[in-house]
């Protein structure tokens, strides 16, 4: 830390003192706006250590799990860590995040369980400067104005106060506010509304208004009510049936950060900021290239270097594009493929409006994302070697449910595609809906597209021994006769009929709920034919290139700002025909990730369109920029409640029904729950986590996920022979023998009440100390008492012992 510490340093200062014209000058002419973007950063810091000193307690949901990564990355001394959850084993995860907080921790000289509410303030305060950041710069290049000269220009004032303004909503907009899900609560909670109009919405547990004189509001309590936030989306089989307890997770920031899970999709936010970025510097240095400068090369390995560098606008750029790109994939996979599209993307849009359409465009985006994909992997290989995933061939599922309603959908975006679609309206009708026929068939064509891949992949489920039963049992439901499935290759031929036996249902339940797919294509549409319209008047393009005067209708950053509104609007367009395959057999993961990712591209298109509307349409199309803001600005008023009243209940779900005199005083310490109601285990954990050298083997009880099971592990990062089983099937799939031979074993451990081959179970497994206190006692005794204390007693030596927890220690080999 201190070597990486001391050289980042050193390169600072070195920059800073040989860039006398640029850096050096850019931070004189800009330090007060350094200045207030710390400031957002201290501020929302602060107020994101408040709100987890309210509830600090990690427990509940995933949070032990992240504790034990956490705890496990600052004591592993080796990479990958030692998984927590199960002995032996590295961890098979996206860990890198965990390894920063690791850092941020060691660096702040505080116990990791302070330093893991730290971490979560960081996180939120982070992506707040991010999004601030970023929104700014881009209002600024709509207003055709340098960032860094901008105190030299006449209108500096008026552009500076709205990329400001907007750049603080920015900041609370993406990582804070909710979606519109908590003004359906308080209409719900108030009584307000038909029983037609919740059944007609039919957002569960929302069914019918409360009675008159009912029960407090829920959000005035310590339930969980903010919890269906995530989940507004109620998924249908084909044939009307509700898919319970899977329903896709709709997950959003403030959600996350509210509920204090540091997972990796959490800790890979700011850098999904700095991704788009990147992407947007990608865009503006490739608008530099000369036209048709650029062509492959391949006679010598001397041409083919020398053509790759011309297609560059700079080594530099690459490198740093490479490590973030590949550290974005070591912190959450997920992300990789979208922000690597969006770079790639960026590149050809800003070559395509350099200098128009050619040939060489597409093989010089390919050669660039080798450029980038092979040191990106390269530099990470590490975590790739040892890497396993709950993925699997076919690695893509067709939906087989029926599509999101428009209402549903419109809780989580109504607020940012309200001004997208407005903006984008306001365009085209500006564009003289020019190139619509570009548009239709590029909408038209991936939609087909996708309806064919769907049947694809439901064709190789069909003909697969293992899962035609998938297929078999939805054709059931529907009451569509299917013959028996054959053996060998004519069972192809059975896949196919039995994949268009049931294609009139698919095609049918998505012209019964058309809403979401047909909204997603027609801005996809606009999008597509504002792109042509933009880059391919030729006139237009010699304007800005030639003359650099300013073109009205095509501002310097709305190529890019379309780009965002695209790669949002397939990745909510995407889960409506196939998704990822894992574990849950539904797409509710992939809505996840994908939508989590949407709502931050949506969210900074629609800010800077608020900007592009009242700098372009305040003539005679007024209405277009007043109504845009006006729904936003109400929206956001309502989704600000979420944090509010989210953040309420949590801090009276952490005191819980005690008297005032004796509730917990407000503090970081995410163990001081454990410590106040159990202060036996809470001085038994600690006393292994300071005193056990190196990462010795524990022993603990184990039992079902999201419970107290794994307790030890996770609040000292010791290994243990296992955690929660199911975790272990997600992260290294379903056929991971490993959990269920351990599970047995460690039964027998403690329950079997003679020494007999348990010498030799604690050797196989490298154990050297044995935990038992209440929880094992419960899972493995009769009455409490638990039958193999007596033969502990007798063999082992007694390393800690207190009113209720006894700790032993075995010599492994003994």
């Amino acid at each position: 830390i201190l070597f990486a510490g001391t050289a980042v340093l050193a390169i600072s200062i070195l920059a800073y003192r040989q860039q006398q014209t640029g850096l050096r000058q850019w931070v004189r002419q800009n330090w007060r706006h350094i200045l207030l973007t710390e400031l957002v950063f201290l501020a929302i810091f602060g107020l994101w250590v408040w709100v987890r000193a309210q509830n600090p307690a990690i427990s509940a949901t995933e949070k032990p799990m992240d504790f034990a990564f956490l705890n496990a990355a600052g004591r592993s001394e080796t990479y990958p860590p030692l998984d927590p959850w199960l002995s032996g084993f590295a961890i098979s995860y996206y860990y890198f995040g965990y390894v920063m907080a690791s850092v941020i921790t060691r660096l702040a000289v505080v116990p990791e369980a302070v330093g893991f509410n730290l971490n979560i303030a960081w996180l939120v305060a982070g992506t707040a400067t991010a999004a601030f950041g970023l929104v700014y710069n881009l209002v600024m290049l709509g207003r055709e104005l340098e960032p860094e000269l901008a105190l030299e220009l006449e209108n500096v004032s008026k552009g500076r106060l709205a990329a400001i303004g907007l750049g603080l909503v920015a900041a609370l907009a993406l990582p804070i506010v909710g979606n519109q899900e908590i003004t359906l609560e308080m209409m719900y909670a108030n009584g307000i509304g038909s029983d037609a109009f919740w059944t007609w919405l039919d957002v569960r547990d929302l069914s019918t208004p409360l009675p008159t004189g009912g029960p407090p509001a829920r959000y005035e309590t310590s339930n969980w009510w903010w919890w269906r936030s995530s989940r507004p989306i109620n998924e249908y089989s084909l044939a009307g049936s509700s898919i319970q307890g899977l329903e896709p997770i709709v997950e959003f920031p403030s959600f996350s950060f509210v509920l204090g899970d540091m997972h990796p999709h959490v800790m890979a936010l700011p850098f999904a900021f700095l991704s788009i970025a990147v992407a947007l510097v990608w865009w503006l240095e490739s608008k530099k290239r000369e036209i048709g400068e650029w062509r492959l090369e391949i006679g010598s390995p001397q041409s083919l270097v020398s053509s790759l560098q011309s297609l560059l606008p700079g080594w530099p750029l690459v490198l740093f594009t490479a490590v973030l790109l590949g550290g974005l994939s070591f912190l959450n996979t997920w992300d990789v493929l979208i922000y690597l599209f969006v770079v790639l993307m960026a590149f050809l849009l800003g070559q395509w409006q350099q200098r128009g359409w050619d040939s060489a465009l597409l093989p010089q985006t390919a050669a660039l994302a080798v450029m980038l994909v092979m040191p990106a992997i390269l530099l990470y290989l590490p975590f790739y070697i040892g890497f396993r995933s709950q993925a699997g061939a076919p690695y893509l599922l067709p939906m087989l449910m029926r599509p999101t309603r428009l209402p549903q959908f419109l809780i989580i975006f109504a607020m940012p595609l309200w001004v997208i679609t407005i903006w984008l309206v306001a365009l085209r009708v500006r564009q003289r809906f020019a190139n619509w026929r570009s548009g239709v068939i590029t909408a038209v064509s991936l939609i087909i597209g996708l309806l064919l891949l769907m049947v694809l992949l439901g064709w190789i489920i069909a003909a697969g021994e293992m899962s035609a039963g998938q297929i078999v049992g939805l054709a059931s439901e529907l009451g569509i006769g299917l013959p028996p499935r054959p053996d060998g290759p004519v069972a192809f031929g059975w896949g196919l009929t039995a994949v268009f036996a049931i294609f009139p249902a698919i095609l049918r339940a998505k012209l019964i709920y058309p809403g979401t797919t047909f909204l997603l294509a027609a801005l996809l549409t606009m999008v597509v034919s504002s792109w042509v319209t933009i880059f391919n008047t030729k006139a237009q393009r010699d304007e800005e290139t030639k003359e650099s005067t300013k073109d009205p209708i095509t501002p310097s950053p709305l190529p890019f700002l379309l780009l965002l509104i695209a790669t949002g609007t397939l990745l909510t367009l995407g889960p409506e025909f196939v998704y990822l395959k894992d574990n849950f057999g539904y797409r509710l993961n992939t809505i996840f990730k994908f939508y989590y990712q949407a709502w931050v591209l949506f969210g900074i298109a629609a800010l800077v369109g608020i900007d592009y509307l009242w700098r372009e349409f305040v003539d005679a199309a007024r209405i277009a920029p007043v109504f845009a803001t006006i729904g936003y600005g109400l929206a956001f008023v309502a989704a600000l409640m979420f944090p509010y009243y989210a953040v309420r209940s949590r801090a009276i779900e952490y005191q819980g029904p005690v008297a005032a005199e004796n509730r917990l005083p407000p503090t970081l310490n995410g163990l001081a729950q454990l410590q106040y109601f159990n202060q036996d285990e809470y001085d038994a954990i600690m006393w292994l986590k300071n005193n056990a050298e190196g990462n010795p083997v524990v022993l603990e009880a184990t039992g079902g996920a999201y419970s107290s099971y794994g307790r030890v592990s996770a609040n000292t990062g010791l290994p243990t022979l296992l955690g929660w089983a199911n975790h272990q099937y997600q992260w290294r799939g379903s056929d991971t023998p490993e959990p269920g031979m351990r599970e047995p074993v460690i039964r027998d451990i403690y329950s079997r009440p003679f020494w007999e081959n348990t010498g030799d179970l604690l050797n196989q497994y490298h154990v050297e100390y044995i935990y038992v206190g209440g929880l094992e006692a419960n899972t493995y005794g009769d009455g409490g008492t638990l039958p193999g204390k007596e033969k502990f007693d007798q063999q082992l030596e007694v390393a800690y012992q207190n009113n209720s927890v006894t700790i032993y220690r075995w010599f492994p080999g003994k």
